[in-house]
Protein backbone atom coordinates (compact mmCIF):
# COMPACT_ATOMS: atom_id res chain seq x y z
CA UNK A 1 0.00 0.00 0.00
CA UNK A 2 1.70 3.31 -0.65
CA UNK A 3 2.46 5.74 1.97
CA UNK A 4 -0.27 8.47 1.07
CA UNK A 5 -3.24 6.00 0.62
CA UNK A 6 -2.22 4.68 3.98
CA UNK A 7 -2.14 7.94 5.44
CA UNK A 8 -5.48 9.10 3.50
CA UNK A 9 -6.80 5.47 5.69
CA UNK A 10 -5.82 6.29 8.98
CA UNK A 11 -6.83 9.87 9.30
CA UNK A 12 -10.35 9.35 7.76
CA UNK A 13 -10.60 6.36 9.19
CA UNK A 14 -9.20 6.44 12.79
CA UNK A 15 -11.54 6.69 15.27
CA UNK A 16 -10.49 9.53 17.46
CA UNK A 17 -9.95 13.11 16.64
CA UNK A 18 -7.44 14.25 13.67
CA UNK A 19 -4.85 15.06 15.76
CA UNK A 20 -4.88 11.78 17.76
CA UNK A 21 -5.42 9.99 14.62
CA UNK A 22 -2.17 11.91 13.02
CA UNK A 23 -0.37 11.19 15.98
CA UNK A 24 -1.05 7.45 16.12
CA UNK A 25 -0.24 7.42 12.15
CA UNK A 26 3.27 8.97 12.59
CA UNK A 27 4.30 6.72 15.61
CA UNK A 28 3.17 3.19 14.44
CA UNK A 29 2.66 3.45 10.46
CA UNK A 30 4.05 6.26 8.72
CA UNK A 31 7.40 4.52 8.54
CA UNK A 32 6.52 0.66 9.85
CA UNK A 33 6.27 -0.95 5.85
CA UNK A 34 9.34 0.88 4.80
CA UNK A 35 11.37 0.05 8.14
CA UNK A 36 10.42 -3.67 7.45
CA UNK A 37 10.74 -4.50 3.66
CA UNK A 38 13.86 -5.73 4.36
CA UNK A 39 13.08 -8.77 6.48
CA UNK A 40 9.92 -9.25 4.39
CA UNK A 41 11.78 -9.91 1.51
CA UNK A 42 14.82 -11.67 2.99
CA UNK A 43 12.06 -14.15 5.13
CA UNK A 44 10.04 -13.87 1.39
CA UNK A 45 6.83 -12.85 3.39
CA UNK A 46 4.27 -12.36 1.08
CA UNK A 47 1.60 -9.88 0.99
CA UNK A 48 -1.38 -12.11 0.67
CA UNK A 49 -0.30 -14.29 3.67
CA UNK A 50 -3.00 -14.80 6.28
CA UNK A 51 -0.75 -13.94 9.53
CA UNK A 52 -1.88 -13.77 13.41
CA UNK A 53 -0.26 -10.98 14.48
CA UNK A 54 0.78 -11.37 18.65
CA UNK A 55 0.84 -7.81 20.04
CA UNK A 56 -0.29 -6.00 17.03
CA UNK A 57 -1.14 -2.53 18.78
CA UNK A 58 -3.27 -0.74 16.31
CA UNK A 59 -2.61 -2.41 13.46
CA UNK A 60 0.98 -1.28 11.47
CA UNK A 61 1.80 -4.47 10.73
CA UNK A 62 -1.47 -6.48 10.37
CA UNK A 63 -3.10 -3.77 7.54
CA UNK A 64 -0.50 -4.92 5.13
CA UNK A 65 -1.28 -8.50 4.80
CA UNK A 66 -4.42 -10.54 3.72
CA UNK A 67 -7.95 -8.94 4.83
CA UNK A 68 -8.52 -12.37 7.15
CA UNK A 69 -5.36 -11.62 9.00
CA UNK A 70 -6.19 -11.62 12.89
CA UNK A 71 -4.53 -9.10 15.62
CA UNK A 72 -3.84 -9.91 19.21
CA UNK A 73 -3.43 -7.25 21.40
CA UNK A 74 -4.35 -6.06 25.26
CA UNK A 75 -4.06 -2.65 25.24
CA UNK A 76 -8.40 -1.62 24.20
CA UNK A 77 -6.90 2.14 23.35
CA UNK A 78 -4.87 0.59 20.23
CA UNK A 79 -7.37 -2.14 19.45
CA UNK A 80 -10.46 0.27 18.89
CA UNK A 81 -8.68 2.29 16.63
CA UNK A 82 -7.34 -0.64 14.42
CA UNK A 83 -10.95 -1.99 14.84
CA UNK A 84 -12.13 1.70 13.36
CA UNK A 85 -9.37 0.62 10.05
CA UNK A 86 -11.64 -2.74 9.67
CA UNK A 87 -8.76 -4.75 10.96
CA UNK A 88 -9.97 -7.97 12.93
CA UNK A 89 -8.13 -7.60 16.34
CA UNK A 90 -9.17 -9.84 19.33
CA UNK A 91 -8.86 -8.01 22.70
CA UNK A 92 -7.15 -10.92 24.75
CA UNK A 93 -4.11 -11.25 27.33
CA UNK A 94 -2.41 -14.10 25.83
CA UNK A 95 -0.30 -15.00 29.24
CA UNK A 96 -3.49 -16.09 30.76
CA UNK A 97 -3.90 -18.36 27.46
CA UNK A 98 -4.63 -18.01 23.48
CA UNK A 99 -7.73 -17.78 21.65
CA UNK A 100 -9.34 -19.94 19.70
CA UNK A 101 -8.92 -19.14 16.03
CA UNK A 102 -10.38 -21.14 13.22
CA UNK A 103 -8.18 -22.54 10.18
CA UNK A 104 -4.46 -21.95 10.24
CA UNK A 105 -2.69 -19.01 9.81
CA UNK A 106 0.12 -18.54 6.71
CA UNK A 107 2.35 -17.25 9.52
CA UNK A 108 2.66 -15.58 12.74
CA UNK A 109 4.43 -12.79 13.71
CA UNK A 110 5.65 -11.90 16.98
CA UNK A 111 7.86 -9.07 17.14
CA UNK A 112 9.21 -7.03 20.42
CA UNK A 113 6.87 -9.35 22.54
CA UNK A 114 8.43 -12.86 23.78
CA UNK A 115 11.23 -11.11 26.01
CA UNK A 116 8.00 -9.65 28.11
CA UNK A 117 6.10 -12.82 28.66
CA UNK A 118 6.22 -14.92 31.76
CA UNK A 119 5.88 -17.86 30.15
CA UNK A 120 7.59 -18.06 26.90
CA UNK A 121 7.57 -21.86 26.50
CA UNK A 122 4.43 -22.68 27.29
CA UNK A 123 3.63 -19.34 24.88
CA UNK A 124 5.51 -20.52 21.65
CA UNK A 125 4.40 -24.74 22.95
CA UNK A 126 0.68 -23.25 22.28
CA UNK A 127 1.03 -21.01 18.84
CA UNK A 128 2.10 -24.44 17.41
CA UNK A 129 -1.63 -25.42 17.52
CA UNK A 130 -2.45 -22.79 14.87
CA UNK A 131 0.48 -23.84 12.21
CA UNK A 132 0.70 -25.99 9.49
CA UNK A 133 3.35 -27.69 7.96
CA UNK A 134 3.56 -25.26 5.43
CA UNK A 135 3.53 -22.07 7.94
CA UNK A 136 6.16 -20.15 9.34
CA UNK A 137 6.89 -17.53 12.37
CA UNK A 138 8.95 -14.74 12.83
CA UNK A 139 10.13 -14.10 15.93
CA UNK A 140 12.01 -10.98 16.57
CA UNK A 141 13.84 -10.18 20.32
CA UNK A 142 16.15 -7.35 21.25
CA UNK A 143 19.14 -8.72 22.90
CA UNK A 144 21.34 -8.84 26.12
CA UNK A 145 23.29 -6.02 25.21
CA UNK A 146 27.66 -6.75 24.56
CA UNK A 147 28.22 -5.16 27.64
CA UNK A 148 25.91 -7.06 29.59
CA UNK A 149 23.33 -4.88 30.47
CA UNK A 150 19.93 -5.55 30.09
CA UNK A 151 16.98 -3.10 27.38
CA UNK A 152 14.53 -2.88 29.99
CA UNK A 153 12.99 -3.34 33.55
CA UNK A 154 9.89 -4.61 31.73
CA UNK A 155 11.80 -7.71 29.99
CA UNK A 156 11.91 -11.08 32.45
CA UNK A 157 14.28 -12.41 29.61
CA UNK A 158 17.57 -12.05 28.06
CA UNK A 159 17.81 -13.92 25.01
CA UNK A 160 19.90 -13.97 22.40
CA UNK A 161 20.52 -15.75 19.22
CA UNK A 162 21.98 -19.25 20.97
CA UNK A 163 19.12 -18.97 23.52
CA UNK A 164 16.31 -18.27 21.82
CA UNK A 165 17.20 -21.02 19.36
CA UNK A 166 17.21 -23.83 21.79
CA UNK A 167 13.97 -22.37 23.41
CA UNK A 168 12.37 -22.71 20.17
CA UNK A 169 13.90 -25.90 19.38
CA UNK A 170 12.76 -27.08 23.12
CA UNK A 171 8.94 -25.88 21.73
CA UNK A 172 9.06 -27.55 18.75
CA UNK A 173 10.08 -25.98 16.05
CA UNK A 174 13.17 -25.78 13.25
CA UNK A 175 15.20 -23.19 12.68
CA UNK A 176 14.88 -21.80 8.87
CA UNK A 177 16.88 -18.72 8.62
CA UNK A 178 18.31 -16.24 10.94
CA UNK A 179 18.58 -12.11 10.16
CA UNK A 180 19.91 -9.56 12.54
CA UNK A 181 18.10 -7.11 10.35
CA UNK A 182 18.58 -3.31 11.95
CA UNK A 183 15.31 -1.42 11.35
CA UNK A 184 16.49 2.25 10.93
CA UNK A 185 20.08 1.58 9.28
CA UNK A 186 19.36 1.21 5.30
CA UNK A 187 18.98 -1.91 3.82
CA UNK A 188 22.65 -1.87 2.14
CA UNK A 189 24.32 -1.75 5.07
CA UNK A 190 22.29 -4.67 6.46
CA UNK A 191 22.90 -6.53 3.76
CA UNK A 192 26.95 -6.16 4.11
CA UNK A 193 26.76 -6.21 8.01
CA UNK A 194 23.92 -9.04 8.25
CA UNK A 195 26.67 -11.73 9.91
CA UNK A 196 28.16 -9.15 12.44
CA UNK A 197 25.00 -8.22 13.35
CA UNK A 198 23.33 -11.36 14.29
CA UNK A 199 26.46 -11.50 16.73
CA UNK A 200 27.28 -8.11 18.05
CA UNK A 201 23.69 -6.43 16.90
CA UNK A 202 20.92 -4.86 19.23
CA UNK A 203 18.59 -7.50 18.23
CA UNK A 204 17.70 -10.79 16.76
CA UNK A 205 15.62 -12.31 13.87
CA UNK A 206 14.21 -15.79 13.40
CA UNK A 207 12.43 -17.33 10.66
CA UNK A 208 11.35 -20.57 12.40
CA UNK A 209 8.61 -23.33 11.21
CA UNK A 210 6.54 -26.11 13.39
CA UNK A 211 8.64 -29.11 13.71
CA UNK A 212 7.65 -32.67 15.26
CA UNK A 213 7.82 -32.44 18.47
CA UNK A 214 9.93 -34.26 20.37
CA UNK A 215 8.36 -34.52 23.83
CA UNK A 216 9.91 -33.98 27.44
CA UNK A 217 11.95 -36.58 29.61
CA UNK A 218 10.32 -38.88 31.73
CA UNK A 219 11.84 -37.39 34.66
CA UNK A 220 10.27 -33.79 34.37
CA UNK A 221 6.90 -32.92 35.98
CA UNK A 222 5.00 -31.25 33.75
CA UNK A 223 2.06 -28.65 34.25
CA UNK A 224 -1.61 -29.36 34.20
CA UNK A 225 -1.75 -27.37 30.46
CA UNK A 226 0.80 -29.62 28.74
Amino acid sequence: MHKEELKKIILSKGCYDSEENLRIYNKFFKDWFNNHTYIYKKFKIKDSSRILDIGCGPGHNLIHFSPDSVGIDANKYLIDFGKSLGLNIINTNIEEDLPELHGKFDLVWCTDFLVHMVSPFRFLFKLRDYLDDQSYLVIQIPKLSIFGTHKSPEHFYAFNKETLTFLLKASGYKIISYSGYVRRMPNFLNKIYEPFFQKFGSNIWILAKKDKYSGIPDKTFLPSWF
